[in-house]
């Protein structure tokens, strides 16, 4: 019954084109402005409840992206992460290998593109914290169960890997140490649900996962 309502309600949300409510971060003085996510440029816009069919054949894949705005000529990081949690070395892990956005050649272009994510939901485990809701021995294909997926961008991480706070996504300080950087994040929630019109494993709610037709 539990992983019933997860997957409905989600369904629900993301039919009704629900956003999920993002971070708005705050900068106190001395700090240094982060890059600002573009949410209407990310993959699915503002929809960030994503319903994925349940127990396809062939696993679906999404190709996440998104673009940022910054004013300043200097290359910014996005990093990527999946169920991110500060005390699992795994679930701190940054997913992605391309990570640097630079500036637009043309000073007066102010957009630029992350580079795209690829996310697999039945590749990850299942968190810890959704197993006691899905029943005995659940794969990872089941309905009902959910990953959330982070991008996180900054123009300065801490560079201390191990740094116990927020483990690679902690921001760092300027060369000089007079002031501080900070991150912007914009997340997706993607759960399993039966096959349905919005996620079928053809056709998917972000236009197409890579499913056989």
């Amino acid at each position: 019954m539990r992983r019933i309502s997860v997957a409905a309600i989600a369904t629900t949300l993301a039919l009704a084109g629900c956003p999920l409510p993002q971070p708005l971060p705050t900068y106190p003085a001395g700090t240094v402005t982060p890059p600002r996510i573009l949410a209407a440029s990310t993959t699915s816009g503002v929809d960030s409840i994503i319903p994925v069919p349940a127990g396809c054949a062939t696993a679906p894949s999404y190709d996440l992206g998104a673009h940022i705005y910054y004013q300043d000529s200097v290359t910014v990081e996005a990093r990527w992460f999946v169920d991110y949690r500060a005390d699992s070395p795994d679930r701190s892990t940054i997913r992605n290998t391309t990570r640097q956005v630079p500036p637009d050649p043309n000073a007066l272009i102010l957009e630029r593109q992350v580079p795209t994510f690829p996310f697999a939901p039945y590749g990850f485990a299942i968190p810890d914290e959704l197993k006691g809701n899905l029943g005995a021995s659940p794969l990872p294909s089941d309905p009902g169960v959910a990953h959330v997926v982070e991008l996180v961008v900054s123009n300065g991480f801490a560079e201390a890997p191990g740094d116990v706070q927020q483990p690679n996504r902690t921001p760092g300080t300027t060369a000089d140490g007079t002031a501080q950087f900070e991150i912007q994040t914009y997340r997706w929630v993607f759960v399993n649900v039966p096959e349905n019109l919005a996620a079928t494993c053809a056709a998917g709610s972000l236009g197409c996962p890579k499913c056989p037709p």
